[in-house]
């Protein structure tokens, strides 16, 4: 669940420098919507630097946040194979770097390269399995809910060291399925055992084995 290996991990040079041949450079400002929920733009991004927010919106305009993608994660290839609207919103966090494929150069890309489509798939599974176990977590203790929402939420770093969720606990609470009360003493204990810090609109995590083992995953 969550913090899994990037796609771009899962490349090596060649395949990499054909992703990269297929690709333009873009650079998205903090708080920049790179694209809306619903929208049929289709090209898929890989991201070098920062972090993109990936959430949906209800009717009544209420957000949920899904998922922070970072560096060598791939957004948007959902899009480009099924050839249907965006699924989620997605804006950068901070200054977010990365290229940018179009739908028929990532298809072609990947016909012409079973290696990265394999890498695509690979990342597309992981996904599913995570979301699956978010669900099965939301169905037990307290703690154990927000330990496995940070886990999902949280991603890694070019260093592969673990990153921090950017989240308030507004949002955790929600997504959680507790309230506001329960989520503060979950946070204040997983903060006395050292195992998070906590600050004002974001959670590090600071020991990913302790917390799994806390969750069970």
């Amino acid at each position: 669940m969550g913090i899994g290996r990037p796609f771009w991990g899962l490349l090596d040079e060649p395949e990499r420098a054909a992703v990269l041949a297929a690709a333009i450079r873009r650079r998205f400002d903090a708080g920049t919507v790179i694209c809306h929920q619903g929208d049929e733009t289709r090209n898929v991004l890989v991201v070098s630097r920062g972090r993109v927010r990936v959430s949906r919106f209800a009717l009544g305009g209420e957000e949920t946040l899904l998922a922070v993608r970072g560096a060598g994660d791939i957004i948007g290839e959902v899009a480009a194979i099924d050839g249907q609207g965006r699924s989620a919103t997605l804006t950068a966090v901070d200054v977010v770097e990365g290229v940018l494929i179009t739908a028929p150069a990532f298809i072609s890309l990947c016909e012409r390269q079973p290696r990265i489509m394999w890498a695509v798939l690979r990342v597309v599974v992981s996904r599913h399995r995570a979301a699956a176990d978010q669900q099965d977590l939301r169905t037990g203790p307290s703690l154990q809910r927000v330990g496995g929402m940070l886990l999902g939420l949280a991603h890694r770093d070019a260093s592969d060291m673990i990153a921090t969720v950017p989240i308030s606990q507004r949002e955790l609470a929600a997504i959680a399925g507790i309230s506001r009360e329960t989520l503060v003493r979950a946070l204040k204990e997983l903060r006395e055992a050292g195992i998070i810090a906590t600050h004002r609109t974001r959670v590090e995590i600071l020991r990913e084995d302790e917390l799994r083992a806390l969750c069970g995953i």
